[in-house]
């Protein structure tokens, strides 16, 4: 190797940000190695194994942070669904679960929980758990909620925003199989935990998540008649 090596790798292009290296030199010396270390072992392994390494570090980060917030998500999220019969026990895998999802659709890892943080989050799995909700009921039980809310514009927003693409969603993967005499109006889809949050992630973005959580107080519920047996047909939107 050249004893020039150093001056033409100073003198060159940066790939690390300077506010990275300005902090990197205000580190204690055992850092400043620990960093060089792990960024020398990144350097030899395959893009693979390095896409594996740093999704390592996201998910032990996440399991941090979850660890430090998981009763107040546990108490805020029970009692925000209470209202629409969601009884769901959020368990230490589906904050992580929320955690890893908020992180890929905001690239956000706080370093500690914030309030700020939390309420966004909370906010986050609030909209998810409705949106779930909605695909899980049948066309028949999504007329009835919409309808409910006394504003046009709240029934319009629910309906054009979050029923119409969970139907369109369903159908695109064939969960609907509709019929003449219109009884699929009255069938609710099969779906795992798994395949819902999926099908909810390929069709809502962050801001259409968190609006409806956000709206979720606003929103009038009422179990017995969205949920009641059908006892006539009726035209569905």
């Amino acid at each position: 190797m050249s004893r020039k090596f150093g001056e033409r790798r100073l003198d060159g292009a940066r790939v690390l940000p300077q506010p990275f290296l300005d902090e990197f030199e205000t580190r204690d010396a055992s850092t400043r190695r620990f960093v060089l270390n792990a960024l020398t072992l990144f350097a030899t392994i395959s893009p693979e194994q390095q896409h594996q390494a740093l999704n390592d570090l996201i998910q032990r980060e996440i399991a941090i942070l979850s660890e430090r917030s998981r009763k107040f998500l546990h108490r805020r999220v029970k009692n925000i669904l209470e209202p629409f019969h969601i009884e769901k026990a959020i368990e230490d895998a589906d904050v992580r679960e929320y955690y890893y999802r908020y992180y890929m659709l905001t690239g956000i890892i706080p370093e500690r929980p914030t309030p700020d943080y939390l309420n966004m989050l909370l906010t986050f799995i609030v909209g998810v758990e409705l949106i779930q909700m909605i695909f899980r009921m049948s066309f028949m039980e999504q007329q009835r909620f919409f309808e409910l809310q006394g504003k046009y514009s709240t029934q319009a927003m629910l309906f054009y925003r979050y029923i119409k693409p969970t139907r369109a969603k369903l159908a695109e993967e064939k969960r609907l199989n509709r019929d003449p005499a219109g009884n699929h109006y009255y069938r609710r889809p099969k779906l795992t935990t798994a395949e819902a949050l999926d099908f909810i992630f390929e069709t809502f973005d962050l801001e259409a998540i968190t609006y409806l959580g956000n709206f979720s107080e606003k929103l009038v519920f009422e179990f017995n008649y969205i949920y009641a047996k059908p006892k006539t047909t009726s035209p569905v939107m």
